[in-house]
Parts: structure tokens; C-alpha cells; sequence
């Protein structure tokens, strides 16, 4: 665990030292906030039949599709990014000499992202509680749960995408493809029902669809936890079924890197 809290005090002084940047990162947010409150609202007429059983406030409905997307893409990206820059720097292949296990050097080289990206959901979510966003305070647990299971079903996608970096020093299009989807058939913007009809059974294959329906439900509903044990069981298959596969071929890739002798060139 100290190895863990060492890689997260190293990421997050580097990350200090552009306090700048940090700061401007976070008055983004704000920024996006205050125009998509008046946007929602203006839309709220036509999307309060469609989001009906979300929440009712298309707002809100908004916003838990931006706070949930912002831990979703730390998932995706974290790992691949913290295994090509360890490759960069000559890190990785150092810390791999360690007595640390592997599992505790990528927490510790992805925590600062997860940090991050708390850090500025959290902010999104004050943003949105101060413009009247209707969020039940008291499924803050619940809401939470469902967000981690959210994470963890997408982060064998990361797993996937560092393998290829150690094999072949590229993550492919996968990062970005995960990301997109969610987007655009996960209901992050808008509800699945809106699609064309073919549509929703693509959103079926996409963890986001059942992450995002069971946090509007349990925060925004008031929905009591049976009714959204269905999409968090749904979460967890994704997560241990995708990361067995992952495992193995992160695994395997890093083998091959070491037998190549390829973990310090980039």
C-alpha cells in the first residue's frame, strides 16, 4: 500500500507544479455547467416525456451522464497512459524490478487520474446542487456504488489497451472507441428510448446503458435497491467477465515485452 500512496504523492506533486493549468481546469467545468443549466432548460419540454422514470429534469439527467463519463474515461485512458509514459521515461521497466506487485504499481500509477477525475466530478456535481439540480443526498452511497462498479466494468478496456502498448507501443482506437459509444448510445446526453429502433440493442452491449440507468434511478428517483440490482449485477458480470480476458492479455503482453527486451524502448 505505501508503494501505492508513494506513486500517488510523486503524480500529484508533478501535477502541483502546474497550478495553473489545474486551476483553469477546474473554472472549465464551471463554465460548461452554467450554459448547459440554461440549454437543459430551454430543452426541458420536449425531453421530460423521454427521460420520464431518470429523474424528470433534464438537467440532472445531464449531469450524471457528465459526472459518471468523467470516472469512466480515468478507466479507460488511465492505464494506457501510465504504462506508455512509463515506457517513455524508463520508469516502468524500474519499477518492475521492485518487490511491489504488479497489481499495486498500476493502482499506484493510475491513482492520480482516479483523484483527478473524483476531484472534478465532485466539482460538476456542487456546480449542478447550486443551479438546483434535484440530486437525493441520502443515496449518495448507493449512487457511489453503482459509479465504482461502472468504473471497474470499463477498466478491463484499459487493461486491453496498455497490453497493446507493451506489445506493439500503439493502444488502437479502443480507448476512444468505448468512450464514443458511451456517448453516443450509452444515454449520457440522452435517454436509449430516443434511438432508432435497431439502436437499442447496440446501448444493451455498452455497461455505460445500465450504469447510467441505475444511478439516475437511484439519485434522481428516489428508487428503492431492488429495482436497480438488476443493472448493478448486469455491471458486474461486465467487470469479471471482461477482466479475466484482460488480465490475461495484459499478462501475456507483458511477457512478451520482457522476453523481447522492449520494456525501455518506446
Amino acid at each position: 500500500m505505501r508503494a501505492v500512496i508513494a506513486l500517488l504523492r510523486a503524480n500529484a506533486l508533478a501535477a502541483a507544479s502546474y497550478r495553473l493549468q489545474t486551476l483553469l481546469s477546474l473554472l472549465s467545468l464551471t463554465w460548461l455547467v452554467v450554459p448547459l443549466f440554461f440549454i437543459a432548460g430551454a430543452l426541458q419540454p420536449f425531453m421530460a416525456p423521454s427521460i420520464k422514470g431518470q429523474g424528470g429534469q433534464y438537467f440532472a439527467f445531464v449531469l450524471t451522464g457528465m459526472i459518471t463519463y468523467q470516472a469512466v474515461g480515468a478507466a479507460v485512458g488511465a492505464v494506457p497512459s501510465a504504462i506508455r509514459n512509463g515506457i517513455g521515461s524508463g520508469a516502468l521497466e524500474a519499477m518492475l524490478g521492485t518487490p511491489s506487485s504488479l497489481p499495486l504499481l498500476l493502482a499506484g500509477m493510475t491513482a492520480y487520474d482516479f483523484v483527478w477525475s473524483l476531484v472534478r466530478a465532485t466539482s460538476l456535481l456542487l456546480t449542478g446542487a447550486l443551479l438546483g439540480a434535484p440530486f437525493v443526498w441520502g443515496r449518495a452511497p448507493l449512487g457511489l456504488l453503482i459509479v465504482l462498479l461502472t468504473v471497474a466494468a470499463h477498466l478491463p478496456f484499459g487493461l486491453l489497451a496498455a497490453a497493446f502498448v507493451l506489445a506493439f507501443r500503439t493502444t488502437t482506437p479502443l480507448p476512444n472507441a468505448v468512450l464514443t459509444a458511451s456517448i453516443l448510445f450509452g444515454g449520457v446526453y440522452y435517454p436509449t428510448r430516443v434511438l432508432p429502433a435497431w439502436l437499442p440493442s447496440v446501448a444493451e452491449w455498452l455497461p455505460m446503458t445500465y450504469g447510467l440507468r441505475a444511478l439516475r434511478q437511484a439519485v434522481l428517483e428516489r428508487a428503492p435497491l431492488h429495482l436497480v440490482l438488476p443493472d448493478m449485477a448486469i455491471l458486474l458480470l461486465f467487470a469479471v467477465g471482461l477482466l479475466a480476458g484482460s488480465g490475461l492479455a495484459f499478462a501475456w503482453s507483458l511477457r512478451y515485452a520482457r522476453r523481447a527486451g522492449t520494456l525501455s524502448q518506446y
